[in-house]
């Protein structure tokens, strides 16, 4: 079998195993289901991939990789953009992301979930995991987005567009947590609870506000268009 028809039946495989964990979820997805979406034997999607673990892992590295593109194209040509607007850029690209790709979104912060697991009790990781070579690859590149982020801070540190005060690497770990917490809660805000006064779009705008501020100073605080419901 030739290196391109390998590719295409991996890319076959992955691509129904991305359909049906968006749709049915992960546990509820079988081998077999995959397999039948992609129009190919049980025994062939094992020959690519060892295991649903194994799948699920080369979808995360896929997920992974495609915000790690979107990260560096927010520097665009970087001698016309600032730090603070790559920065900008960059978590706005995340939360469109969060809201067109959620099984990728899902897929990275599960791996997120598990790398304390695996740092401190290794025991407890399941094998099916700790073998998939995509997970390896995972362990060995998914810096690579937080490098993004602390490169366009020390930039924008650098032009003077970010305060010269901030510590590029705990400034972007803790803006990180913010985004994936602000992705995490935003389907509780979009309830849209009766007692409490906000809505998806004054929460947006909030924590664009208070983001922006964290980069930028009070003294200059991020501007946005009035909308009904503002939170600040």
């Amino acid at each position: 079998m030739g290196v391109y028809e390998r590719q295409q039946r991996e890319k076959k495989i992955l691509e129904a195993a991305i359909q049906l964990f968006g749709e049915g979820g992960v546990h509820a997805t079988t081998v077999s289901d995959v397999a039948r979406k992609a129009r190919i034997s049980k025994g062939l999607v094992y020959f690519y991939y060892k295991s649903k673990e194994d799948l699920y892992l080369a979808l995360t590295k896929k997920g992974i990789d495609e915000l790690k593109d979107l990260f560096n194209k927010s520097f665009g040509k970087t001698k016309e953009k600032t730090g603070l607007e790559v920065m900008s850029t960059l978590v706005e690209g995340y939360l469109s992301f969060v809201q067109e790709k959620p099984v990728f979104h899902e897929a990275l912060l599960d791996f997120f979930s598990l790398l304390p697991l695996y740092q401190q009790e290794k025991d407890r990781v399941s094998p099916l995991i700790l073998e998939s070579p995509y997970f390896t690859k995972l362990i060995q590149s998914h810096h690579d987005l937080a490098k993004l982020g602390i490169k366009a801070i020390s930039m924008g540190i650098k032009d003077g567009s970010i305060r010269p005060d901030l510590h590029a690497e705990s400034t972007f770990y803790t803006l990180w947590s913010m985004m994936i917490g602000y992705s995490k809660v935003t389907g509780s805000i979009s309830l849209e609870p009766t007692d409490i006064k906000i809505n998806a779009e004054s929460w947006k705008n909030g924590f664009l506000k208070l983001f922006f501020e964290i980069l930028k100073g009070s003294h200059t605080p991020f501007k946005s268009q009035p909308i009904q419901g503002k939170l600040f």
